[in-house]
């Protein structure tokens, strides 16, 4: 795992300082080698994770033997042996035993359909020095982060983090007023979008070519994940549970190579602890295990994470984590870009904690989004329910357990989840699914932005970027329609954003067994029925990990990795949520920005 920047300069000139600084700001995501190459007009950096082949042969930036394609790459490809196979009876001859050589032969031989063969997750470039060409890819579900700009002469600017392409003077830093409108809605950025104008993130599935010809940027989407919605399994329960097992078996199994110490992260739910039961299966030695904890006892699993542990045998390690007002606007610093989830304390927390022992952990997320595993689901099944509710009742409902939300103790209270549904309800079906994790109304994003920006709050609605998903799903149950779109939303620029930044910033590796791309098509294929069984969650995954998990774990409740934050941060009236919004918003956001014209 590594980090990643360039500059392609038509002109020819050598930014090599420039890229030398970019990579120096992400060094986090690689402190174990550095290279900067001047390749004619592109200028490659890198900042190196070794992972697998720790010898000087994982050098990049990487070149082809007869020099004309050159590679700076962030990813693990699992599947690189077999590929690596096949490209020896094409007549290619390796050098190393990692896993870039074979992703850079791989463009050489098939160029950009290359992509469709990898299994994993990945960020790269490719310089092609005979048609004076740059490729970029990004793998389906976005794990890994690539961000890019181009100016009016053309010159095109990428790398890992925003902070990275912040080291070069001549970008503009304009914040965006669009992508704080839709921090403000969610607690995130949506893709393509970043906190500046005219700088963007590459999206998940899609690669992009630009050539000296016309100089522009051409984007292609690679991977279209909502075919497999449609193409539905036929076989059995008992047969989609068996093939549910064995394809999360094969995921975990693939993602155990490593050269270096290897672990995983555990909560003690279904997802991680399944994640290690496999893991236990495959490893010849003690599987080494991370969590952490909370005083308060509303947030704490650290009981459940060492009962599974004792379970499965692993070596477990855990903490209880009380992180001071200092640390908490460091861990905010760290995102490049707003970003309130917070969630982020506790993962950035135990992901310095396993950091001191292993450099690669595997994780659990993206079960919840695959299977049904989230409380929403359940309230878009009760919508159809409370829907018939006059409106009027519904909105007062709504506004009243919502004042009084403030009350609740713990994690979002019953009278905030009662609010939050009733004002969804209120909406259609689509509306009211992005409703249940609406933080800030568009009146209420109104009064933080101020009244100039009214009309920008409204037009720019990140609302409209989910409708773009929805319209995608047409015509599938309203299960699948929701799953689509948090996969395209919620996984991609929340979930995977937070594991990437806090892994990362301790140099450490998260690799995520639920989002082979193989077994996430499967699960997209099985039919809704199976994913949740009236208001039973993650109904099929929790049969097909039956003989592989107690009982304890099979029926635990839910809980989120949250954070206590009211204990942590000044009182407020706001809800927790809201709070929290509110200090990244302050830690992220200058006063100026809000001054510029709408």
């Amino acid at each position: 795992m590594c980090g990643i920047a360039g500059i392609v300069d038509w002109s020819g000139q050598d930014h090599t300082a420039v890229v030398r600084a970019m990579c120096d700001r992400i060094r986090h995501r690689g402190p174990d080698d550095a290279d900067v190459q001047h390749l004619g007009p592109a200028t490659f950096g890198h900042r190196r994770l070794a992972i697998i082949d720790l010898s000087t042969n994982g050098r990049q930036p990487m070149a082809t033997s007869d020099g004309r394609y050159h590679i700076t790459y962030n990813g693990e490809v699992y599947n690189f042996e077999a590929i690596r196979e096949e490209l020896r009876t094409e007549g290619c001859r390796f050098r190393s035993e990692t896993d870039t050589e074979v992703v850079l032969y791989a463009y050489q031989q098939w160029g950009p359909a290359c992509v469709a063969r990898f299994n994993g997750m990945f960020a790269f470039a490719v310089w092609d020095s005979q048609k004076q060409e740059l490729f970029l890819a990004r793998d389906r579900f976005g794990q890994k982060p690539l961000c890019y700009h181009q100016d009016a002469a053309g010159t095109v600017y990428f790398a890992s983090e925003l902070s990275a392409l912040e080291q070069v003077p001549s970008i503009p830093r304009v914040c965006s007023l669009e992508s704080l409108n839709c921090f403000l809605s969610l607690g995130y950025i949506l893709n393509p979008l970043t906190l500046y104008d005219d700088v963007y993130k590459l999206q998940p599935g899609h690669w992009m070519i630009v050539s000296t010809g016309d100089r522009q940027l051409r984007t292609t989407r690679y991977w279209d994940f909502i075919r497999f919605f449609h193409d539905k399994t036929c076989e059995h329960e008992q047969d989609i549970a068996h093939h549910v097992r064995e394809l999360l078996r094969d995921s975990v199994r693939r993602r155990l190579i490593s050269d270096v110490p290897l672990g995983a992260f555990l909560s003690g739910g279904v997802d991680s602890s399944s994640v290690v039961a496999m893991m236990c299966e495959s490893s010849p030695a003690d599987v080494l295990t991370f969590s952490m904890g909370f005083a308060d006892d509303a947030y704490n699993e650290l009981d459940d994470a060492r009962r599974v542990s004792e379970w499965l045998g692993t070596s477990h390690h855990d903490y209880l984590c009380e992180p001071a007002q200092q640390a908490i606007d460091e861990y905010v610093q760290c995102f490049d870009e707003p970003f309130a989830d917070n969630s982020l304390i506790p993962t950035l927390e135990v992901a310095g904690f396993a950091a001191r022992s292993v450099k690669v952990v595997l994780t659990g997320d993206g079960a919840d989004e695959l299977f049904a595993g989230y409380d929403t689901y359940k309230a878009d099944r009760y919508y159809h329910v409370a829907r018939h509710l006059p409106r009027f009742l519904k909105t007062r409902l709504s506004e009243y357990f919502r004042n009084r939300a403030l009350l609740d103790r713990g994690k979002l209270g019953p009278r905030f989840r009662i609010g939050q549904f009733l004002h969804g309800c209120c909406h259609t079906p689509d509306r009211a699914h992005y409703a249940w994790r609406q933080v800030f109304t568009p009146l209420e994003r109104v009064a933080i932005l101020g009244e100039s920006h009214r009309d920008l709050v409204f037009d720019t609605d990140p609302f409209v970027r989910f409708e773009r998903y929805y319209r995608e799903a047409e015509g599938l149950h309203w299960l699948d329609r929701h799953l689509y779109v948090d996969c395209m939303t919620w996984l991609t620029d929340d979930i995977l954003v937070k594991v990437d930044r806090s892994s990362m910033f301790h140099s450490l590796e998260a690799r995520n067994p639920y989002l082979d791309f193989e077994l996430a098509q499967y699960a997209a294929s099985i039919p809704v029925e199976y994913k949740m069984r009236g208001t039973k969650t993650k109904y099929i995954l929790k049969k097909a990990l039956a003989d592989v998990l107690p009982r304890f774990v099979l029926e635990k409740r839910k809980s989120g990795f949250n954070a206590p934050i009211k204990r942590w941060l000044p009182s407020t009236e706001l809800n927790e949520y809201q709070m929290f919004m509110r200090h990244v918003f302050d830690c992220k956001v200058t006063k100026p920005a809000l001054d510029s014209p709408a």
